[in-house]
């Protein structure tokens, strides 16, 4: 248990050193959680150096190691560390799980980064069986926190809170009723059902989008989110380019023939908190002219001459380097010369994730930073060397 448990939360060791640790401020943490520790090199290593280790404190504490636990550990040590970047990668922020072969980002698109449906599905299948006292007690609260957040926080309308809700008992119910090794598979096949559910629609979303588009327009990337708890309704935004113009369209979009955009929008079915823009104080964001359909609805856009986020990354070394991690980035120009720098998937000025404030003038990161390879998402913007490649 301690090594499985360890193993699947160990990519996330980045936190201990991104940011001020590299010199970068806010920029390290974006540009280096999810890093080098969310690849296939560090997962594979990390799994055989827990391994050996394990293997060596037992054999000293029993004198004798049994030959039989060696291949079971070291595939739990691998599952624990594998399946934290496949998670990872279903949601919308990425990783780059082929580094140093490749390092462009990957992104899943699919799956809500804290999903009570996977808590639902899971929780149920470890909770029964023969297990000590404290470790039931603790699943049942990280049950029960994951339904009073269904719940309080907003993310869920309170129909689909409710139905999660009974989703949680009916899981426990089926789960009470098996034995140990069918309530593993049961759980194991309940997990990839709700990614799988959640991995269709998001396609379907996309490809939504794509018919939606006027005549002749072919977006660069489509980026689609769904609600916690519902896969028949996401938020997408759409980056478009033309010769000269920069655009980035929000949307609502019905994966699905049987529901419909407009409704989810008006009624707030889709999502607890709808109707507030991701777009937030963004300067020149307006509402979008493009035609409805009854699977996608557009909300506000906003365009930017292309070559001027070129020009801001050759003249901003901190642009520069926020651009290898920034997927949908957006800006404002400020009196003083200073650039209010984010990146649209997680909104705009409300002291957001993403925000950068980068200051006129000289170049502000310490001679210690450290700026990663990853390819930047917008590449195709960008015109221009940036400072950092020379």
């Amino acid at each position: 248990v301690g090594l499985g448990v360890i193993a699947a939360e160990l990519p996330d060791a980045d936190l201990l050193y991104s940011g001020p640790v590299v010199g970068m401020g806010k920029l390290g943490y974006l540009l280096h959680h999810r890093g080098h520790t969310h690849t296939i090199v560090f997962a594979v290593a990390a799994a055989l150096v827990m391994w050996i280790v394990l293997l060596h404190l037992r054999k000293r504490a029993a004198g004798v190691l049994d030959g039989r636990e060696r291949a079971p550990l070291l595939v739990l040590a691998l599952a624990g560390t594998l399946s934290h970047l496949l998670l990872d990668f279903t949601n919308s922020y990425g990783v780059h799980p082929f580094w140093p072969l490749d390092n462009r980002w990957l992104y899943g698109d699919s799956v809500f980064i804290v999903e009570p449906w996977i808590w639902v599905v899971a929780i149920p299948a470890l909770l029964f069986g023969p297990r000590a006292r404290w470790s039931r007690v603790l699943l049942s609260l990280l049950l029960v926190a994951i339904l009073a957040a269904s719940w309080m926080l907003g993310e869920l309308t309170r129909s689909l809170a409710l139905v999660v809700t009974v989703g949680a008992v009916l899981s426990l119910l089926v789960q009470r009723m098996m034995t140990s090794t069918h309530r593993i598979g049961v759980g194991i096949a309940g997990w990839l059902m709700v990614e799988g559910v959640f991995a269709v629609s998001s396609g379907q979303a996309k490809r939504a989008v794509r018919a939606a588009m006027p005549a002749g327009e072919t977006p660069a990337e489509v980026i689609v989110s769904p609600g916690a708890g519902n896969p028949f309704c996401f938020d997408g935004l759409v980056v478009s380019m033309t010769a000269s113009r920069y655009v980035v369209r929000g949307a609502t979009i019905a994966p699905w023939s049987f529901t419909n955009a407009e409704s989810m929008r008006s009624t707030h079915s889709c999502r607890a908190r709808a109707g507030a823009t991701r777009f937030g104080s963004l300067a020149g964001a307006t509402p979008s002219t493009l035609v409805a359909s009854t699977r996608v609805t557009w909300g506000d856009e906003w365009a930017a001459p292309r070559d001027e986020l070129a020009a801001l990354a050759t003249s901003r070394c901190e642009v520069a380097a926020a651009l290898h991690f920034y997927r949908v980035p957006v800006w404002n120009h400020a009196r003083d010369g200073a650039v209010h720098f984010s990146d649209l998937r997680f909104g705009v000025g409300t002291r957001g994730f993403s925000d950068v404030s980068v200051a006129a003038g000289a170049c502000s990161l310490s001679r210690r930073a450290w700026i990663p390879p990853w390819t930047p998402p917008r590449g195709e913007v960008l015109q221009a060397r940036s400072p950092l490649a020379r």
